[in-house]
């Protein structure tokens, strides 16, 4: 585990034992520290991104917080209107074995993390994206079925755009998209 997974746990648990106690709180997870805590130990990222969290999480872990000054990292709010994720992306989501009591965390699958990335691909989105590409955790077809299933997005030009763009840096593939499906064709040099 690298030292910056480690002060995402150690935040993350320090988090868990300051709420009351009540039923396990249930947090979905998404970007930059989703890939760090599930599939890449090495990624980093400063802030821990919740969808639509209780208002109270993101007081006790936000950004002006003790807890963010200890571990300079810190909880956000995203609106779950903004994540670019087919509308089934919660149902294929996985609950991490953090050993926390109050808190549970679920992150997406990383192809729905990568969806999302989609949006804005900026470029900490490329190292991320190429980072899992290099690790052998991208499985392509489930890429593009997701991909797929993500219609609402592909009506978006510049969604459209960003997929073209991540598909030839990342993949070296043109994308087409032809009677409301993605075809591949790998780039000839």
């Amino acid at each position: 585990m690298s030292a910056f997974s480690e002060s995402l746990h150690a935040f993350l648990k320090e988090l868990d034992e300051s709420l009351p106690s009540k039923k396990p709180l249930k947090l979905y997870l998404i970007g930059g520290s989703a890939i760090t805590l599930a599939y890449d130990d090495e990624n980093r990222t400063a802030d821990l991104d919740f969808i639509d969290p209780p208002d109270f999480l993101v007081e006790k872990a936000g950004p002006k917080s003790v807890l963010a000054h200890k571990y300079r990292i810190h909880a956000s709010s995203v609106a779950e209107i903004n994540l670019s994720v087919p509308k089934d992306w919660r149902n294929q989501c996985r609950k991490l074995p953090l050993g926390l009591r109050k808190l549970e965390i679920w992150v997406p699958t990383v192809e729905d993390i990568v969806l999302g990335k989609l949006a804005r691909l900026e470029p900490k989105d490329f190292e991320d994206i190429i980072g899992l590409r290099d690790l052998k955790r991208l499985d392509l077809p489930r890429l593009v079925k997701r991909l797929d299933e993500n219609r609402d997005e592909l009506k978006h030009a510049e969604y459209r755009n960003n997929v073209k763009l991540m598909f030839r840096e990342v993949f070296e593939r043109t994308v087409y998209f032809e009677k409301g499906k993605i075809r591949l064709e790998r780039i000839r040099g």
